[in-house]
């Protein structure tokens, strides 16, 4: 009898922990990659998990001063430190740029990620990392932090390799 009820209570746990365990996976995650402050605003750069699949990149800027951007774009960077830069502007609707960010308020955009890969798979520039950048209205860029992918095609924040 005491046998039979253990074995009830462990099918119990079993199938509790199966459940929340889907249900967990069911939810989106987000997960911060870099973040840069600035004196004029702070840039964070996201990806967003569904899954456990990367389905976009998030760009979140929040002034701290009011601020014009001129265009979002992506900084490619080669072996040899050869630097390439390519606006998002086809992959991120961004018919209201230049936008102005009144001192305190933030703005989102969102990069689908599939498409994100296939411009970076199928450009004419090779690269091993990577970075975004946020010009301002007298073209001073903002940077994120660079960013590489694997062989599997996940971000990733690479070592720099300094140490003290």
């Amino acid at each position: 009898m005491e046998s039979t009820i253990s074995y009830i209570l462990i099918a119990i746990i079993v199938i509790v922990s199966v459940i929340v365990y889907n249900y967990k996976k069911q939810q989106v995650r987000i997960y911060l990659l870099s973040e840069q402050i600035y004196p004029e605003l702070r840039l964070e750069v996201k990806i967003k998990k569904f899954k456990g699949l990367t389905s976009s990149i998030l760009i979140h800027v929040l002034a701290f001063e009011d601020t014009t951007i001129k265009d979002i774009q992506v900084e490619l960077i080669s072996s040899k430190r050869e630097f390439n830069s390519y606006s998002l502007d086809e992959l991120i609707s961004l018919n209201q740029l230049p936008i102005v960010l009144k001192k305190d308020t933030s703005i989102e955009y969102c990069v689908p990620f599939e498409s994100y890969k296939a411009l970076l798979r199928d450009g004419p520039h090779p690269f091993r990392t990577f970075r975004f950048m946020i010009l301002s209205k007298n073209n001073k860029p903002y940077k994120s932090h660079e960013m590489g992918f694997n062989k599997k095609w996940v971000i990733y924040r690479p070592d720099s390799g300094n140490y003290n």
